[in-house]
């Protein structure tokens, strides 16, 4: 749905707290019965809510839904990206990266990343990433993670957790749709400039490349 009415965010709150209830129990008593059914019919033609035995209680989609609200203001809390991003090094020391197409990060660089798709495993969503990112496939060692805040006048404009994988013996993919969003380039960390960064990406890039075969576990923040 693109918005709940009160009367629908009333009804999650209390199938969120009682699991089931019965149409007496969901209906505010200061909400006149026809109001009332329109907005309840609402959901279960979204199939947010279904009733069994005279009871209405949350399906799947539904129990999906409330994860995401707040229970207190009955707004949508927003989440932290969750990315993975994939450290390829040649043998000239030189590092794949890529260069965005598209905004927010028009021109900018990073390492090969890209969003983690819902119900998709780690390793399964950095190897599609990197193959979509470079048209290289390769064998992924896990490095750590690092927590990104980025701050725009004080203000939390970006907020991501970054996977970081090592890719090793890169070769060209046989096959695996490449993104039209980015293009791929080898050079060394040092020929590039903090400001053509990704925000973040720089920080990362300096705390993998100094961590050498060292985990990288960190927590930074960056002024955009």
């Amino acid at each position: 749905m693109s918005s709940l009415s009160w009367i629908q965010y009333h009804i999650l709150v209390e199938l969120t707290r009682h699991g089931v209830a019965r149409y007496s129990a969901l209906r505010p008593k200061d909400v006149e019965g026809n109001l009332f059914a329109y907005h309840l019919k609402g959901l279960l033609n979204e199939k947010l809510v279904e009733k069994t035995d005279a009871q209405y209680q949350l399906t799947v989609k539904g129990l999906q839904l409330v994860g995401t609200l707040s229970l207190d203001t009955g707004r949508m809390r927003q989440q932290p990206q969750i990315l993975n991003a994939i450290i390829c090094t040649n043998k000239k020391g030189e590092h794949v990266w890529s260069r965005w197409r598209r905004e927010p990060n028009m021109d900018k660089v990073s390492f090969p990343h890209g969003m983690l798709h819902y119900g998709e495993g780690l390793l399964e969503a950095a190897a599609r990433e990197f193959t979509e990112k470079t048209g290289m496939q390769s064998a992924l060692t896990y490095r750590g993670d690092v927590y990104v805040r980025g701050m725009l006048s004080g203000v939390l404009d970006r907020h991501m957790l970054v996977h970081l994988f090592e890719a090793t013996d890169a070769q060209p993919a046989e096959d695996g749709e490449r993104s039209a969003h980015s293009e791929s380039f080898w050079a060394p960390l040092e020929s590039l400039k903090p400001e053509d960064f990704v925000p973040g990406f720089y920080e990362i890039a300096q705390l993998a490349t100094n961590a050498g075969q060292e985990m990288v576990f960190a927590d930074i923040i960056v002024e955009l």
